[in-house]
């Protein structure tokens, strides 16, 4: 039977007015602090902690230590090893959102040996694969370019992405586990390359208040995204159907609303904001549809 090995991480929490938000990150040298970490020991899982020695291959985000499909030699054929994050629910996967980030550095054969990135809400009988689904895609967006796992990433490459009302998607409550899934999946061909790394894996939540309410998913998209002038929103909206909208600082606290939106677009002007993280949430009363969404705004000198 096979054994699994926890590690440590750091969970900082604080409370805030109206809200809570819940972070830690997994950087792989903390094992002092509560963790949620799960890799098989098995000799044929290729996934090692520690300090990646490979040619070209040889340096962690966070140094000294990353997960990588082996510290040393290169990864191997047939392959198709896993990790696991259990992350307890809290109330940002039910009443807000979560984001999901992190550092990934991938030395592959082109699309033939990859990495994969899934979610379970049902204690792993269900995935979601967070590269490439589109059953549940509105129910989650991504603020940076999708993590290409495969072929040549040049270094390390930062992902994020906003998981926004699972709670409601899913019918999860408090004292359930969302489970991520990271996966190597490697041919029969031996090659002399890196494979994948994955470094400074960080969860964290937003919570704007606490309602019985649920929601429905709803693609929105915010662009340029950082900006110092003007932000657009789009969102599925055919029927012109009435949207209200609120903005939120990073501490919880909304800098303004507008409701009775008509078009699938909104404009928003960055001078009106302090440079700075914030977070919008897009509703519709009527049909229950929800999205939310991230933004940063940053000085025009």
């Amino acid at each position: 039977m096979k054994n699994l090995i926890i590690l440590s991480i750091l969970q900082l929490v604080f409370l805030q007015a109206f809200a809570q938000c819940e972070d830690y990150c997994i950087n792989f040298e903390d094992t002092l602090c509560i963790n949620r970490l799960e890799t098989d020991t098995s000799i044929s899982n290729s996934w090692h902690i520690g300090s990646p020695q490979k040619p070209l291959f040889n340096t962690a985000y966070s140094i000294p230590n990353a997960i990588v499909t082996d510290t040393v030699l290169p990864y191997p054929q047939n392959d198709s090893s896993v990790f696991f994050i259990k992350n307890p629910v809290n109330e940002g996967d039910i009443w807000g959102l979560s984001i999901l980030q992190g550092r990934y550095n991938v030395q592959t054969d082109s699309l033939n040996d990859y990495g994969k990135m899934e979610l379970s809400a049902d204690g792993g009988q269900n995935w979601i694969d967070l590269l490439n689904d589109n059953k549940f895609s509105g129910s989650y967006n991504w603020w940076t370019f999708k993590p290409v796992l495969t072929g040549n990433s040049a270094g390390w490459k930062y992902f994020e992405v906003i998981l926004s009302d699972i709670g409601s998607v899913f019918d999860i409550g408090i004292g359930d586990t969302i489970i991520f899934r990271f996966t190597f999946i490697s041919d029969g061909i031996p090659e002399d390359l890196g494979g994948l790394m994955f470094d400074n894996l960080c969860f964290s939540s937003f919570v704007e208040g606490i309602s019985e309410q649920r929601f429905l998913p709803l693609r929105s998209r915010i662009f340029p995204n950082p900006s110092s002038h003007a932000f657009t929103i789009e969102f599925d909206n055919p029927e012109n159907q009435l949207f209200h909208i609120a903005v939120y600082n990073s501490n919880s606290v909304m800098q303004f609303n507008e409701e009775n939106l008509k078009s699938g677009i909104y404009e928003i002007n960055a001078a009106s904001l302090k440079p700075g993280v914030y977070f919008y949430k897009l509703t519709n009363p009527g049909t229950l549809q929800r999205s939310w969404g991230k933004f940063i705004v940053v000085s025009s000198d």
